[in-house]
């Protein structure tokens, strides 16, 4: 059994996605100040409306249980993620959480996930990484991650995830790992 999980938090744990790309329409993405002003907007979604997926904590709980270590490993700001983390109650059962601004690296580059593993104490053959968008998906795949697909109604417009995942949930109350 793989005993360390690397999380993606937006459309793998959260029910962020759809909020992201709303706020993301309205601005002019080269414009580094819109940007500070949809990362404030985030901030509060997270604090009041965004919730973890059906089923994700009881997962979560279920490996801690069996003495799993995990993190999240998320292109979001920590900061605009802490209220989602506090009210959550993920922050009891992660070991850390790294974004890929704090490393410089976006999940086109394995840096994040690599960067996790070494955290966590881990060797990669040890780790499943757990994301919902394709390109993330395959990025852990390519750097030899064993990787978990999973199910968001907003990335699964993104492309086809299965070619590039050894598993795939659907739904967090009904997944059972098989490593």
């Amino acid at each position: 059994m793989k005993n360390f999980y690397i999380f993606d938090m937006d459309g793998t744990l959260a029910t962020s996605m759809k909020l992201w790309r709303e706020e993301c329409a309205k601005i002019d993405m080269s414009d580094e100040n819109a940007w500070e002003s949809v990362f404030q907007r985030m901030k509060k979604h997270y604090a009041e409306e965004i919730e973890l997926k059906s089923g994700a904590l009881g997962f979560i709980r279920k490996a801690k249980e069996r003495g799993v270590k995990m993190c999240i490993a998320s292109a979001t700001r920590r900061d605009i993620a802490e209220p989602f983390l506090e009210k959550s109650g993920l922050l009891d059962y992660i070991e850390f959480y790294i974004d890929c601004i704090e490393i410089g690296a976006y999940k086109d580059k394995p840096d994040v996930f690599l960067l996790a593993a070494k955290r966590l104490g881990a060797d990669i053959s040890e780790c499943v990484v757990f994301e919902d968008t394709p390109q993330a998906a395959a990025t852990a795949k390519d750097a030899g991650f064993y990787v978990v697909g999973v199910y968001d109604s907003i990335t699964v417009n993104d492309g086809n995830i299965k070619p590039f995942v050894d598993d795939y949930v659907e739904d967090w109350r009904e997944f059972e790992i098989k490593v």
